[in-house]
């Protein structure tokens, strides 16, 4: 039979999944803007002390579930070292990327809404950050750096990084489509393709 601390805890977990399921709703349908604590708690189901009893506003409850969701990514793409057969000159490493999809995959609605136009401008700057990690560990790993002849370092860099956040953006956008393996796949073999081959 379960405590009362248990069932505290249980429909504390609830309460915190319906906030964060109605966040997510209302950042599809209206933006984080525009939504307030009302209507979170209205679609949530809640009173506003259940509100408040978790979250200080609406700013914090985005920060909370935002900072989740990057501290997972950031544990399957930054933590440890490069998978097993991995080349020191593979710095986006299949099965980490993959990680990381399937982390998004498992809460997608979330991570779709909160990178979407309705909600964190600063999402994709954040996950820039950790994909910029990425680079610079299979940099090291490798003893090498970014290739400077044909553009400024910064160029460069961008350039090495664009291609992952652009198809994991694009994947988001269309809803997931493709299972993760694909888009994994996708993002490690973009380095190998030319733009000159996909026109014309």
């Amino acid at each position: 039979m379960a405590t009362d601390e248990q069932v505290k805890a249980t429909r504390n977990t609830q309460s915190r999944a319906r906030i964060k399921g109605a966040l997510t709703e209302l950042m599809r349908e209206k933006g984080f803007d525009a939504l307030t604590v009302s209507d979170l708690t209205r679609r949530a189901g809640v009173n506003r002390g259940t509100f408040y009893l978790h979250f200080v506003d609406k700013y914090d409850l985005l920060e909370q579930l935002e900072t989740e969701i990057i501290g997972q990514l950031e544990q399957a793409l930054l933590a440890g070292d490069a998978p097993a057969g991995a080349s020191c000159a593979e710095f986006f490493p299949y099965e980490k990327i993959l990680s990381a999809l399937l982390i998004a995959k498992s809460d997608f609605a979330f991570v779709a809404a909160i990178s979407g136009p309705g909600g964190d401008p600063e999402f994709s700057s954040k996950l820039k950050r950790i994909i910029e990690g990425l680079l610079d560990s299979g940099l090291a790993r490798a003893g090498t750096a970014v290739k400077t002849d044909a553009f400024p370092e910064a160029y460069a860099r961008e350039l090495a990084i664009s291609h992952v956040l652009s198809i994991i953006d694009l994947w988001l956008a269309r809803g997931g489509k493709e299972a993760p393996e694909v888009v994994a796949r996708m993002v490690v073999d973009a380095k190998d393709v030319c733009p000159s081959q996909l026109v014309g």
